[in-house]
């Protein structure tokens, strides 16, 4: 079945999009293996996998200190719907449809506290609940593990600090490189985000009150985009449902983010290692 295959592959191909702030048929018994099985007719319509692991990322957008926190992917599938949890978001997709893809999301949006720099003496910041939606085109191959996406998601802040919108256009191309070694597989993302002006308020501006608390200057931003990066998502797969993987994302912080005093590292990273389970 098509799509149960779609939903395998990307089981591979997660890209660990920034956290602050994403298989060819048969099963092999060595030390390597394809990513999956295609089920035979009347099997189940389930399909899905999660990954856990830990990652490296900023204290918080625009930190040049980091923080070591735990990590989770993961996605279930009934047919063409599914629930999928990525980069701090839930997505739902409602569209029966094997490349198109839309539904709401709820997202979420880490607090700014005890952090390692001036910032530390600003009004701390609570953790944020969002919500918004997304909608998503697909591609996928004849052999499922190579495929193109293209993601635009959407949310505003809807609990605790009251952050404005936030907009990520994504888009990925995942590949086998079967020369390397069956079951490896390789993704690739780029993405740009734009804020509204109460986000870049909140995270990238300085009020006199802050201003007088930590020495840096008054600083009122506008919207606009406050981030572009690239990512890397490496997994090997081990037997039929077990793989680990890296993730990489490298993000350029630009605009008023950038210009911001807030801002201590213009140049954001994330790494992190996962052990995955696919279905």
């Amino acid at each position: 079945m098509r799509v149960w295959r779609a939903a395998v592959a990307v089981a591979a191909t997660v890209l660990a999009g920034p956290a602050w702030a994403q298989n060819n048929n048969t099963a092999n018994t060595g030390n390597t293996a394809v990513a999956s099985e295609v089920p035979a007719e009347g099997q189940s319509n389930w399909a899905g996998y999660g990954s856990l692991g830990l990652s490296l990322l900023p204290e918080y957008e625009g930190s040049s200190s980091y923080v070591l926190l735990p990590y989770i992917e993961g996605r279930l599938n009934y047919k063409n719907y599914y629930a999928r949890f990525e980069g701090g978001s839930l997505r739902f997709n409602l569209i029966d449809s094997e490349q198109w893809h839309a539904g709401p999301l709820i997202g979420f949006r880490r607090g700014r506290g005890n952090v390692n720099s001036p910032v530390r003496y600003f009004k701390h910041l609570d953790d944020t609940e969002t919500a918004g939606g997304f909608i998503e085109w697909e591609h996928v191959a004849e052999d499922p593990r190579s495929g193109e996406t293209v993601t635009v998601a959407a949310d505003n802040a809807v609990y605790g600090e009251k952050g404005g919108w936030t907009i990520v256009t994504r888009a990925t191309i995942r590949r086998p490189i079967e020369y390397v070694n069956p079951g490896f597989i390789v993704s690739l993302t780029g993405d740009l985000s734009w804020v509204s002006r109460p986000y870049m308020r909140k995270y990238f501006g300085v009020s006199p009150a802050d201003s007088a608390a930590s020495g840096l200057p008054v600083f009122t931003p506008g919207d606009g985009f406050n981030r572009a990066g690239v990512a890397l998502s490496v997994d090997q797969f081990l037997s039929r449902h077990f793989s680990v993987g890296i993730r990489g994302y490298y993000a350029r912080m630009m605009g008023p983010a950038a210009d911001s005093p807030v801002t201590s590292d213009p140049n954001q990273y994330f790494a992190g290692i996962v052990a995955g389970y696919v279905l």
